[in-house]
């Protein structure tokens, strides 16, 4: 890149514009940080956000099981200064219930609030919240970003935007990461897909459900892991893999352990179910950052790999990104120094949470979960470290150096050696 190109790529200034693609919780997040910064700093930013979609009073359904889970609150009244939506919260959760074949294991934590909420109306709100503190937003699709020598032109199907720095908020829209495909460095993370449906069985019967999210391991191809989450008057059903498709979610509903947990009245094949596809990322992206632009929240892949705490992580890098315009610049450089940087600990955990990716599928096909869950009712490291894994609470590469330091490792060995005595033993007996 030119010198003519690098200039002007400080810190924002009095009358930067920044652009920014996506309305959820990291588009939103980031225009209340800008703003927060812009204030104490007494600078006049002009921030201008693209939604293609009306949240309110929308029919649109988020493909996000909206689990708000710690440290979501401090984020909000702490991180952002915004007042927590607590009347939004549709159920309080407990814990969650970890299942195999035949076992099954509470995991829960005293203090650990997680919250259910309908996605589409915390968005909503978030957006809300950014718009009171003078964001301008446009209910418009963005249908290119050209990058000029001094500024980038953001073009809509309703209006064009010239700006200083654009930021990439836009989920796994794939259309919005093709146009940045094109025009930068940029490419997106690997990602697994997800169905999810929702279930209405009456509220007696969700009055009996309990506060519990039910997560599952099962041995059926396709599907990696999946999920019943209690909401107010409804149960939200998520599954995750590779190549998911509808016949994988009905074989999940089928599944034993997961009808268990199903209404006696509910029937897997009823064509009136209705079924959203999305996904979800489990890499982090190439070139989420360069010079005039940086990719946030999902787009980026800057979750926790394999179990991902969608939200706050879009908040946090969104947060980020936000102060390292702020403070550093808009260049390669800059982002690279005050951006990916502070990012270092969740891209350092991808190697962990790939390795246990291969862990969790090699024992639900082998059917070696079971023992685990059973040496874990013994064993409060490993309950604890089970916990962890769920609700993504530590980074996996604490919860390896834990299990390491703690001899978890050797004990794990010697009953995955019982397991494939006892399997051996069964298939002799039957010869």
């Amino acid at each position: 890149m030119t010198a003519r190109l690098k200039r002007n790529m400080g810190p924002l200034r009095d009358g930067s514009v920044v652009v920014i693609i996506g309305g959820g919780p990291g588009g939103a997040g980031c225009a209340v940080t800008l703003g927060n910064i812009a204030r104490q700093s007494d600078k006049r930013i002009r921030i201008v956000l693209y939604e293609g979609k009306m949240f309110e009073g929308s029919t649109h359904y988020n493909q996000c099981a909206g689990v708000l889970s710690p440290p979501i609150v401090d984020l909000f009244e702490q991180g952002l200064g915004l007042p927590f939506p607590w009347g939004l919260v549709q159920r309080e959760i407990s814990g969650y219930v970890l299942h195999s074949d035949h076992s099954d294991i509470v995991l829960k934590r005293e203090g650990d609030r997680t919250y259910a909420v309908r996605r589409i109306k915390f968005d909503e709100y978030f957006l809300d919240q950014a718009k009171e503190r003078g964001l301008e937003v446009i209910h418009s699709r963005v249908t290119d970003v050209e990058f000029n020598s001094d500024y980038v032109m953001v073009y809509s199907e309703s209006k064009n935007t010239r700006a200083d720095v654009v930021i990439g908020a836009f989920g796994m829209d794939d259309g919005t990461a093709r146009i940045f495909e094109r025009t930068t460095r940029y490419r997106q993370p690997r990602f697994l897909s997800s169905i999810v449906i929702k279930i209405h069985p009456g509220q007696e019967y969700m009055s009996r459900f309990g506060s519990f999210i039910h997560a599952f391991l099962p041995p059926l191809d396709k599907i990696e892991f999946g999920a019943v989450t209690p909401k107010m008057s409804h149960l939200t059903i998520n599954i995750a893999g590779m190549k998911i498709n509808s016949t994988a979610m009905a074989e999940f509903l089928k599944y034993p352990p997961v009808r268990k947990y199903l209404p006696p009245q509910f029937d897997p094949e009823d064509d009136a179910i209705t079924y959203f596809k999305g996904r979800f990322p489990f890499r982090v992206s190439r070139g989420f950052y360069g010079d005039r632009y940086v990719i946030v929240g999902d787009a980026s892949g800057l979750l926790r790999p394999f179990k991902g705490k969608g939200i706050n992580m879009s908040i946090i890098t969104a947060m980020k990104a936000a102060r390292a315009m702020m403070t550093i610049g808009i260049s390669r450089e800059a982002f690279d120094r005050g951006y990916r940087s502070e990012c270092s600990e969740v891209i350092g955990d991808i190697p962990y949470g790939k390795a246990l990716r291969r862990l969790a599928i090699f024992s639900s096909r082998a059917g070696f979960l079971d023992p685990v869950i059973n040496l874990a009712r013994e064993e409060p490291q490993l309950e604890y470290a089970l916990f962890n894994c769920v609700s993504a609470n530590k980074s996996f590469k604490e919860i390896f150096r834990e299990t390491r330091r703690l001899n978890l490792a050797l004990k794990l060995l010697v009953a995955l050696g019982r397991f494939l005595v006892a399997r051996l033993g069964r298939y002799f007996k039957g010869v």
